[in-house]
């Protein structure tokens, strides 16, 4: 599931701020350069003026944080906030310019085939309500606009936000949370200046699973350099040896309480797939990007950038990201024919992230485990009934055979009386309701799922899943290093 292609921060921000051009390098002056203005930061927010708090901070941070990612500020940082009771028709007015309401459309509806979201569900709602309630700030790289909300002061003392609360958010004003903030955001600022965010996520558009990886590396590269921030770590060092297996073990115990850790009331009540979604990023994310840096340091972020991950499954598995890669399987359904009273709305990539979210109870992760490709297919009927074509491949045939069976337990769930399958469980199931077919077939690797159509035309789409080209996914082509800047560049940019 795609939500919205920007790079939005799980922080706390309140005002306006301008921009310092910053250093490559985190020499002793830069640093105590930003340290300064760090405390001057403080002592007007000890007294009250946050305004004029929030602007040393980004100063400094313009500072501190080019030594700390190790890579230069090219250019302005366009900035803008917006009000807390406006953030909503914002968020409504990014997703319109993110997706057509066709595409938008596809997506609502291909997840409510999956049963990842109840049939009356309104997306688009929830997600503008969600965002709107939980993010602090957002970079849009196709503005290349810093967004920052200001809250009203009747809300200046509510308790935090879930994603507020994630990033440690104490009180109306925390100083340091400010700070971290101001870091994240630059981060996502520095990377759209090095490596064109809105160019990286348009390529990877139609591909929903990419889509989720390429955020986990942006995200991931934000909430590490943040976390650097919070640390004092201006040389940048400190933070990419922190070991990554110690943070992912801390987040795998913590990532079943976060969605009811004091969210608001949207996002509690949310279907998970849209908290699982949001969180992702940050958190597989930052432990992705720490796998990398836990040996080659910044430099090896600015590689992923130029080699960005291919799947979730290589987020979710580093070690399917090195020298010799798991590649995923492109799959082209070719044409499909469900018969008259059908219109084709979407294809698209569902992913092993999505897969573990859907099998949570049957199966889940370890069911998930091993994906190689899929690509489906979502149809919509008469009386507005929901078709699903869907072919997987898998590593192992052991690993299809276990998704298949997790998956007829999911489809009995979703669809209800189906009846169960005769035990052992055989490679080809066909059930029937009203007249409606909901299919699970493997054949060696690959794995096809038809749902909600005639049994006459069942039988081709099942043959047409099956025929379906695959090809391995390759990697981008190393592209030249964009790291520096020019001379006359570097020279108009330090103060």
């Amino acid at each position: 599931m795609r939500f919205l292609s920007r790079a939005v921060s799980c922080a706390w921000a309140l005002t306006a701020i301008f921009f310092v051009a910053g250093l490559t390098r985190a020499d002793d002056s830069a640093v105590r350069q930003g340290t300064k203005l760090l405390e001057e930061g403080d002592r007007l927010a000890d007294q009250g003026q946050f305004t004029e708090a929030v602007i040393r901070y980004k100063r400094a941070m313009e500072q501190l944080l080019p030594g700390l990612r190790k890579i230069p500020f090219k250019h302005e940082v366009k900035r803008d906030v917006t009000k807390r009771g406006n953030m909503k028709a914002l968020i409504l007015k990014e997703i319109e310019e993110d997706m057509t309401p066709e595409e938008f459309r596809a997506n609502e509806l291909a997840m409510k085939a999956f049963g990842l979201l109840p049939p009356d569900f309104n997306l688009k709602e929830a997600l503008a309500q969600v965002y709107a309630e939980e993010v602090a700030a957002f970079y849009d790289p196709k503005t290349k606009t810093m967004h920052l909300i200001e809250e009203p002061k009747s809300d200046a003392k509510k308790s935090p936000t879930f994603l507020e609360r994630l990033f440690g958010k104490k009180s109306d004003f925390d100083k340091d949370e400010n700070k971290t903030v101001i870091a994240h955001e630059l981060t996502h600022a520095l990377a759209d200046q090095h490596y064109d965010l809105d160019a990286m996520q348009a390529a990877v558009k139609k591909d929903d699973d990419r889509s989720l990886a390429l955020d986990a590396l942006i995200e991931g590269e934000a909430t590490l350099a943040m976390f650097g921030a919070g640390m004092d770590d201006w040389k940048g060092d400190e933070i990419t040896k922190m070991p990554a297996e110690n943070v992912e073990f801390t987040f795998n115990l913590i990532a079943p309480f976060l969605p009811f850790m004091g969210g608001g009331k949207t996002l509690r009540g949310a279907p998970p797939i849209i908290s699982e979604s949001m969180i992702f990023p940050y958190f597989k994310g930052m432990v992705f990007c720490l796998k990398r840096t836990n040996a080659g340091g910044w430099a090896a972020i600015d590689e992923l950038y130029k080699n960005p991950p291919l799947s979730t499954e290589q987020v979710l598995h580093p070690e399917k990201y090195g020298p010799k890669p798991d590649l995923p399987m492109a799959i082209d359904l070719g044409k499909l024919d469900p018969g008259l009273g059908w219109k084709e709305v979407g294809r698209n990539v569902l992913g092993e992230m999505q897969l573990a979210v859907m099998l949570k109870k049957h199966g889940g992760k370890a069911a998930a485990a091993g994906w190689d490709g899929d690509r489906y297919a979502v149809f919509e009927g008469p009386k507005n009934k929901l078709g699903l074509v869907w072919l997987s491949t898998w590593d192992t045939e052991d690993d299809a055979r276990e998704f298949a069976q997790g998956y007829l337990g999911y489809q009995s769930t979703k669809v209800g009386n189906l009846g169960k399958p005769a035990k052992p469980i055989p490679d080809s199931v066909w059930r029937n309701l009203d007249d409606r077919l909901y299919v699970v077939q493997r054949r060696a690797r690959d794995v096809a799922v038809v749902e909600g159509f005639s049994p006459q035309a069942t039988f081709g789409l099942v043959e047409a899943a099956f025929r379906a080209r695959q090809s391995e996914v390759k990697p981008a082509e190393p592209k030249p290093s964009s790291t520096k800047t020019d001379k006359a560049t570097s020279s108009a940019l330090v103060n």
